[in-house]
């Protein structure tokens, strides 16, 4: 059973416990307020009883946004679309009977407006409309926001007898309007879009439980190689892993292995690590290569750590290098460099069609054309093929023969290494390849 916490005035509360019963299995909390600002004193209490916050409106989930993103907390609000503007200029037509253009209209996005008559196919004579876009844009603080604005519009246009009623979507200016004795009507609460928004956030909360269980695998190698078998290093990583709840494995060699969950490596934890990796870079007199991998089963998670370890080779910059591959096997990083992340392969249907045709393992082709992704299809050697799918040169070069043979690699020419050696071949794929 999940627990929602409402926060929203007691009319809104009212108007929507009517659904409650569209789910059985959700025990619902109010938190309520007479003024939006107020949910910024409310959040911290509900957040800490509840699984999801569901705010009002946008208004009082914008007051709060800042506390919603620094603790992560699972919160939506009620949206205001074209459903909820329809049904509240139908109700004020039918039981009403005033007129469009003897209405002044507050509204998240006046363009919602301006859509509803479009495809109702009418032309207002006139129209007084005043909205709030910029709190979903955050060009400007929501401290700027101020409830007198909105009800000082209706009111002298009341007064000017230029309007007969006020509709409006803030419960707010809703209840001082009706103070000072202006007709006046709130936004009619759409049954479906509360259904479909709590449906969703439901969906999300179950989602993010699943994603936190995931397994995740962080593999820590020295710049130089040179942190073999050094017990000092090993109790360092111990005494890191107490402080964000995970394991280091036993085996003191390189590449050291951490096992977690997605829960706990988070982004937050992520930067956390980081900044703790920094004192044994003075320490141990070296940077560091960290990758790290997402799966849903530790094998999944470990290949991708040892994938997101072999892409921090391509940077030499005098820092660590941290990247990550999630469990959609996509390429996160440099973290805290680049916000980008690049799908390692592209088509499941493509590969498993290669795989029939040149009768290869689909798992070994995924691999390669991950591999290939990752180097933007620069040209590549045996050795480093080898390395990135943990194989045996020889099983590597029988694998890239088999693909020349089928005309998805080509020979692309010989390097020299840098040490003294013969001339090793290097490979590129075709267009066959579709990468």
């Amino acid at each position: 059973m999940q627990t929602v916490a409402i926060i929203g005035s007691l009319f809104f509360w009212n108007n929507i416990k009517v659904n409650f019963t569209k789910f059985p299995q959700v025990q619902f909390i109010h938190f309520p307020y007479t003024a939006p600002k107020q949910s910024i004193d409310l959040i911290d209490e509900a957040a800490s009883q509840s699984d999801i916050l569901l705010f009002a409106g946008s208004i009082p989930y914008y007051y709060c946004f800042e506390k919603i993103q620094a603790k992560q907390i699972q919160a939506t609000y009620i949206p205001f679309d074209e459903l909820t503007l329809s049904l509240s200029l139908l109700s004020i037509s039918h039981n009403q009977n005033i007129e469009l253009s003897k209405i002044s209209i507050d509204l998240p996005k006046e363009e919602c407006f301006y859509q509803v008559m479009e495809e109702a196919g009418i032309q207002p004579a006139s129209s007084y409309l005043i909205d709030y876009c910029w709190v979903y844009e955050q060009h400007r603080k929501i401290e700027d926001f101020q409830i007198d604005d909105y009800i000082r519009f209706h009111k002298e246009l009341y007064e000017s007898g230029k309007t007969k009623l006020a509709l409006t979507s803030l419960h707010a200016v809703f209840v001082a309007l009706n103070q000072l004795g202006i007709p006046s009507s709130y936004m009619v609460e759409s049954k479906h879009t509360f259904v479909t928004t709590l449906s969703k956030a439901i969906d999300a909360y179950k989602y993010s439980l699943l994603s936190a269980s995931q397994i995740a695998v962080v593999s820590i190698r020295s710049r130089e190689n040179n942190i073999v078998n050094n017990l000092l290093f090993s109790e360092s990583l111990e005494g890191i892993c107490k402080t964000i709840n995970a394991r280091v494995s036993q085996s003191q060699r390189e590449p050291y292995i951490i096992y977690s969950t997605r829960g706990v490596i988070n982004k937050k934890n992520i930067a956390y690590f980081s900044s703790l990796i920094q004192p044994l870079e003075k320490r141990f007199e070296t940077f560091f290569n960290i990758g790290i991998g997402i799966g849903y089963s530790l094998q999944e998670a470990e290949m991708h750590s040892s994938q997101a370890l072999f892409f921090t080779n391509k940077y030499n910059d005098q820092t660590s290098i941290l990247c990550l591959i999630d469990e959609e096997s996509r390429l996160h990083g440099p973290i805290f460099k680049n916000e980008k992340n690049i799908p390692l392969f592209n088509n499941d249907k493509q590969i498993l069609e290669i795989a029939e045709e040149i009768k290869m393992s689909a798992k070994n082709l995924k691999l390669i054309k991950q591999f290939i992704v990752l180097n933007n299809n620069r040209p590549f050697s045996a050795v480093e093929l080898a390395e990135y799918m943990e194989l045996s040169r020889r099983s590597a070069e029988r694998i890239i023969n088999r693909l020349i043979d089928n005309n998805f690699l080509i020979l692309s020419g010989e390097e020299q290494p840098y040490n003294q050696g013969r001339p090793r071949k290097v490979y590129k794929a075709t267009t066959q390849f579709n990468i």
